[in-house]
């Protein structure tokens, strides 16, 4: 297993114990999305069909990842998304933090024979995340300091990254 991939300890404190809550309004879904980044993790992944349900292209969120970033020299972010074309056109923010943070940011789009499609998941240090499902109403369940929730998203994670292969160029090709 190669070190980008592997599963830091948490970094936060362990004294949080564990909990589920359920996920029923975007509203409710950018708080837990604020909260899990409060948490400083060392790893964040995120998988979906093209990150806006994550708010990925919201100046927040990626100020929020930067924070993280700068608290930690060891933090890492791997986003695995369907359609990279999203990323190009409706995230510059993203695609300027990876350019700020090339060692650190990780973009690729998922492989065609083993797509994301409507598993949207936010996973941290393995042991807190975020599970979305798909539909025109936003529903999903938030896990804070539960492994053995995180544990199967990391392993499906996992295995997609990987069938990547290659992370998106950090600038455009052909400039």
């Amino acid at each position: 297993m190669s070190e980008t991939t592997s599963d830091p300890a948490p970094s936060g404190p362990t004294e949080i114990p564990p909990q589920r809550r359920l996920i029923g309004s975007r509203a409710e879904l950018a708080a837990a999305v604020d909260e899990v980044l409060a948490l400083k993790p060392r790893l964040l992944r995120i998988a979906a069909q093209d990150a806006t349900v994550f708010a990925l292209d919201q100046r927040h969120v990626v100020d929020a990842l930067e924070a993280l970033l700068h608290a930690n020299r060891q933090a890492r972010v791997q986003v695995l998304v369907d359609h990279a074309q999203w990323i190009e056109t409706r995230a510059p923010r993203l695609k300027q933090a990876q350019r700020r943070h090339p060692h650190a940011i990780e973009l690729r789009q998922a492989s065609v024979d083993d797509p994301v499609g409507e598993d949207l998941h936010l996973i941290a240090d393995a042991a807190h995340s975020i599970d979305i499902r798909a539909g025109k109403l936003v529903s999903g369940d938030l896990w804070l300091n539960n492994r053995p929730r995180a544990q199967p998203l990391t392993s499906v994670f996992e295995r997609r990254w990987s069938a990547a292969a290659h992370n998106l160029p950090v600038s455009p090709l052909g400039l």
